[in-house]
């Protein structure tokens, strides 16, 4: 038995097959006179203001979900699988930007009308795809706590044909749905009593671009993701910026089944979640097979028994399990029968079967995970009270364990969670579909079963929405600069070097870039080099650039044009914000940390002075000299000094001589 994963594998001969939904939060104001919300957009049912918060939240309501049927009849698999879950909610709220919409305590708005009308756009004109004559909101049976009605809302609005695809180097990736749904609350935390979750997101217009599963290697889906990306940002109606884009991947291989990766955020993952997903199926279907050669079944399962070991680790030197016996926690652990040697299974790099276990434990039980006999001893756990763990279990040749620290509650509630799992296991043909979540090294642990059609039923308090001939003319004259064509833009037009412009143009930051130009008449290298190099650099320093806001930059090149500050002061103003301890408006950033003009008549005394130092060449190369002084005069002042300001200075006194 190769217990170590493949390093990679032939995904052409696994029939690897790839789907993406791609999310991304629209930018769509409910009432467009309103500031706060032309500034950050509203949410789809109510018109709070799209804003994400960071301060402390001014109150907290505690709440418990439970599973109903769909429209079927039935109770969906997922919502079962977390009503088992008895977990207590905690949502955070603000008195200014959430409401009772969010809270669950009144009916929603009508559908944002801009939402619509843009996720429409988008449909039509990005991708060609045919629309709804009548579009119906539903719900969608979310349990997970991330909703707190417990239920998603989303309306599909349009279906793809033969002609919805875009091309990536060349290839056709078809585009089979779009949707617009409310984004979820945000997961803040979780604790023994209970996840916490905020409401600042919860509501959030959201656009799902479904593809179809015509992705065959990790690389094409990383690619279609930034074409899908690019094409979003032309319109402008989508929200920029870190948590605003999220990835759900389905991956498949000939001989396993479908598996979604759920909330990818980092698009330069996207392939290594990909291999490794390819390579967990690879290797889970081996893993089974062992199972069945050794006989495993459910009579065996039905062997696994929770037990209280506490007494075995009463002297013990692990600090974890000190800590846990002062707090009056127990060790529970449980025999596994015929599986010594397979808890240390790899199923992904650095991701053994005992770890899938572990986050079995964790999502459904809220344990802090779970020790096996295949890693002990080990962090402070002796072969002794590893032996005697497995006397006190009474294991047999070919048997493994696992221990659960925590409450006895909880202890019991992970192995009973575990045991469903490997029943799912034995019973699925050839894998269990499920949803998994993705981890910072590119791997992904166990989440919850698929859902099923059982989870949709309509939205009662949503009329049929009627999408009339005169509202799509209006889309029809509609016009969007596609991404090549703003390439062309900016070479030409705005003169960027080419080099520039090759980054920018595809940059997450274009639309900023353009704003800036556009307010401030700046020089647009200038506030080119600045979002790509500067903020960049201060990035890799370590600096926290995300305080520096589109506000803060506005207004450095509103001063710049007003000649009030130099060019010299950008770098110092952005790294005094992304220093500061507390949020600092642009003008008092402005204020504390540029570099103010040097006076007209100091910069002409040190041209004096250096044209003195250098008369002989002065003399004989006469107005040839001019780059010789500036130089030195620009040196002098370090680059403080207007360079306009010094040119002009120097060109005045060389011809005066």
């Amino acid at each position: 038995m190769n217990i170590k994963v493949p390093e990679t594998i032939d995904f052409e001969k696994e029939g690897l097959k790839v789907g993406l939904e791609f999310h991304q939060q629209l930018y769509a104001p409910y009432v467009d006179s309103d500031p706060m919300q032309q500034k950050h957009g509203s949410k789809l049912f109510c018109t709070c203001p799209a804003v994400i918060r960071d301060d402390e939240p001014n109150f907290v309501v505690e709440r418990e979900l439970r599973a109903v049927s769909g429209e079927t009849g039935k109770v969906d698999i997922a919502a079962t699988f977390e009503k088992t879950k008895k977990q207590k909610l905690f949502y955070q709220g603000y008195y200014d930007t959430t409401c009772l919409v969010e809270l669950d305590e009144e009916p929603i708005f009508p559908i944002n009308p801009n939402a619509l009308f843009r996720s429409i756009a988008i449909a039509k004109k990005l991708f060609n795809l045919h629309i709804f004559d009548e579009i119906l909101v539903c719900r969608k049976t979310i349990i997970d706590g991330s909703n707190t009605s417990g239920f998603q809302r989303t309306a599909q609005i349009a279906y793809g044909g033969e002609n919805s695809f875009i091309d990536v180097n060349g290839k056709k990736i078809y585009i089979y749905q779009v949707n617009v749904e409310e984004d979820s609350a945000k997961n803040v935390g979780k604790s023994e009593k209970g996840r916490s979750f905020r409401l600042d997101r919860l509501g959030i217009p959201l656009i799902e671009i479904a593809t179809g599963p015509n992705m065959h290697t990790p690389e094409e889906v990383l690619q279609t993701a930034l074409r899908i990306g690019t094409l979003l940002r032309t319109t402008g109606y989508v929200k920029r910026g870190l948590g605003t884009i999220r990835q759900d991947i389905n991956v498949s291989v000939k001989k396993g089944t479908r598996i979604e990766i759920k909330g990818v955020q980092n698009l330069e993952l996207l392939p290594l979640y990909v291999k490794n997903e390819a390579i967990r199926q690879l290797r889970m279907l081996e893993f089974l097979s062992y199972l069945k050669e050794r006989n495993f079944n459910k009579r065996n399962i039905n062997m696994i028994k929770p037990n209280d070991v506490t007494s075995v680790f009463q002297n013990c030197q692990a600090k974890f399990i000190q800590k846990a016996l002062k707090q009056k926690k127990k060790v529970i652990g449980a025999r596994l029968p015929k599986f010594d040697g397979l808890l240390a299974f790899e199923l992904q790099e650095n991701y053994r079967v005992g770890t899938e276990l572990s986050e079995i434990a964790k999502v459904t039980a809220n344990a802090g995970g779970i020790l096996h006999s295949d890693e002990l001893p080990k962090f402070g756990i002796t072969q002794k009270e590893k032996d005697n763990v497995a006397k006190s279990l009474k294991l047999k040749d070919g048997d493994a364990f696992l221990l659960v620290v925590g409450s006895e509650a909880i202890g019991y509630q992970a192995i009973e969670n575990i045991k469903q799992i490997m029943r799912v296991w034995l019973d699925s043909n050839p894998l269990p579909p499920e949803v998994r979540a993705p981890r910072p090294d590119g791997t992904t642990g166990f989440l919850r079963p698929l859902p099923g059609k059982a989870r949709m039923y309509p939205e009662t308090d949503s009329p049929p929405i009627r999408i009339t001939d005169e509202y799509l003319e209006k889309i029809n004259n509609l016009t969007f600069e596609m991404p090549e064509e703003r390439l062309q833009r900016y070479i030409n037009v705005l003169k960027l070097p080419k080099d520039i412009a090759k980054q920018l143009y595809n940059h997450h930051d274009n639309i900023l870039f353009e704003k800036i130009v556009e307010e401030t008449g700046v020089k647009p290298t200038l506030v080119a080099t600045t979002l790509l190099q500067d903020i960049v650099d201060l990035r890799r320093k370590g600096f926290d650039v995300e305080k520096i806001t589109e506000e803060h930059l506005l207004e450095i090149f509103k001063q710049i044009a007003a000649e009030k500050i130099t060019k010299a002061s950008i770098l110092p103003v952005l790294q005094g914000i992304a220093e500061s301890k507390t949020q600092i408006s642009p003008k008092q950033a402005i204020k504390k940390f540029s570099i103010k003009p040097i006076d007209t008549s100091e910069i002409e005394k040190v041209v004096d002075e250096i044209i003195h130092q250098n008369l002989e060449t002065v003399k004989a190369k006469g107005m040839g000299a001019m780059g010789l002084v500036i130089g030195k005069t620009m040196a002098k002042f370090q680059g403080k000094a207007d360079g306009k300001v010094v040119s002009s200075i120097v060109k005045q006194k060389l011809a005066s001589i």
